[in-house]
């Protein structure tokens, strides 16, 4: 019995490790059901009637009901564990670190946006935060130089040269999304230093999925209060998706 429950709890601590590698693929820059990016979805909805293109709708519900679960099953269980040993102002520090590191995947779409007053901005944070912020940790730019972060992504230059978003897509594992910001999600991650550094294959997932616990950690419950709040959670995360992508692609 014993070595039979041992079998079971090392399968479980596996499946876990498995979902969290396969949540640090998730797009970064792309929010998610799970709340676990630096995008902030959930506190935009507003609901608002929003045209979407959602022709695939029985299978998007199908792959909310999934995400869902593994929210609910790992990803915030997780979330909790990680709290309990790490407090929130360090936990901020990783989130700021994360932050600062892929700066040039904010910076070269700034630029391609035709936004230099942005990719000025994102230049002088990076070296003010990888310096006197202690490689990230602290956003100096922001406390003392007034200079706020940016959130542009290559999904939003496609949509600047004139790229439609196509179908609304609820993907598995990654969450809510549309072509573009796929396509745009692969070129981001092309400029993200950890793409690049020489490493063991299971570093840069096991690495992003470490952002995304930490960044969970920090947004626990804003999920659950949408649901709450909701008539039909999968109309708010994607009208909620849409308008936020759609109000990133206006500014």
């Amino acid at each position: 019995m014993r070595e039979r429950a041992g079998t079971r709890a090392k399968c479980g601590f596996l499946w876990v490790i498995t979902v969290l590698v396969l949540l640090g693929l998730a797009p970064v820059g792309a929010a998610t059901v799970f709340a676990a990016s630096d995008d902030v979805v959930v506190a935009e909805y507003d609901e608002t009637p929003v045209a979407v293109n959602d022709p695939y709708e029985n299978f998007n519900r199908a792959m909310f009901k999934l995400n869902d679960r593994i929210y609910f099953w790992v990803l915030k269980p997780t979330g909790i564990v990680y709290a309990a040993y790490f407090p929130p102002g360090l936990r901020g520090a990783v989130r700021n670190a994360f932050s600062n590191f892929v700066f040039p995947a904010r910076f070269v779409n700034s630029t391609l946006q035709g936004r230099m007053d942005n990719a000025g901005t994102e230049l002088a944070r990076f070296l003010l935060n990888s310096t006197l912020g202690l490689a990230g940790l602290v956003d100096v730019a922001q406390i003392h130089f007034n200079l706020a972060p940016s959130d542009r992504d290559f999904g939003q230059t496609l949509a600047h040269w004139g790229a439609g978003s196509g179908p609304y897509l609820m993907i598995p594992v990654l969450g809510p999304s549309n072509p573009r910001d796929l396509i745009g999600y692969a070129a981001d991650s092309a400029m993200d230093p950890m793409f690049w550094i020489p490493a063991e294959w299971w570093v840069s997932p096991t690495v992003k999925a470490g952002k995304i616990v930490n960044n969970a950690s920090l947004r626990i419950g804003e999920y659950e209060d949408l649901k709450k709040s909701a008539l039909d959670p999968y109309v708010a995360i994607r009208d909620g998706y849409t308008q936020y992508r759609n109000n990133q692609i206006k500014k």
